[in-house]
């Protein structure tokens, strides 16, 4: 399931479908002493137990201790995996693969399309680190406005109206 909270994030919670075995279960045992509410309550628990929020540059799980974070530009790989029971009720658990580790995210309704979305969100997120990167090593060393500084010095020393001392004492501060 997914609710959207703002335009920059997603909320993703595991699918009730997931545990569909556990609900089941659980109906089936109502009858004996109420064990089969108490398996009901157990199965929503577990169910409701993690939650992922994916924002356009990192994926983050979180269960009721702890929170992982993990950045789309270190995801090298996401896989899905299902069992034939995911399968046949359209869930599954998207692994996502970094250098150092991986985060699964359990239980996810439509893996192959999320799986798509993931993948087109990392390619977005490494191309607008790489042109960052692009612009920072173009973007010039000197403060801006010192070129026309340095211009209007070069001006006055061609004019004849300063020292090559005087320039070249002037133009060190822009070095």
């Amino acid at each position: 399931m997914a609710n959207q909270s703002d335009s920059k994030s997603i909320e993703l919670t595991i699918s009730w479908k997931n545990h569909l075995p556990g609900y089941a279960l659980s109906i089936l045992l109502i009858p004996l002493f109420g064990i089969g509410l108490l398996g009901l309550y157990w199965v929503r628990k577990r169910q409701q137990r993690l939650s992922y929020r994916v924002t356009d540059t990192r994926i983050s799980s979180r269960d009721a201790k702890y929170q992982r974070n993990v950045d789309l530009v270190s995801i090298e790989q996401v896989e899905v995996r299902q069992s034939w029971l995911q399968e046949k009720l359209g869930v599954g658990d998207l692994e996502l693969h970094t250098s150092a580790s991986s985060m699964t995210l359990f239980g996810m309704e439509t893996p192959y399309h999320l799986k798509g979305m993931l993948e087109k969100a990392i390619a977005a997120q490494r191309k607008q680190k790489q042109t960052g990167e692009d612009r920072e090593r173009h973007e010039p060393e000197y403060d801006p406005g010192s070129m026309d500084k340095i211009d209007y010095l070069t001006g006055l020393w061609q004019q004849g109206l300063m020292s090559d001392e005087d320039y070249k004492k002037e133009r060190r501060h822009f070095e």
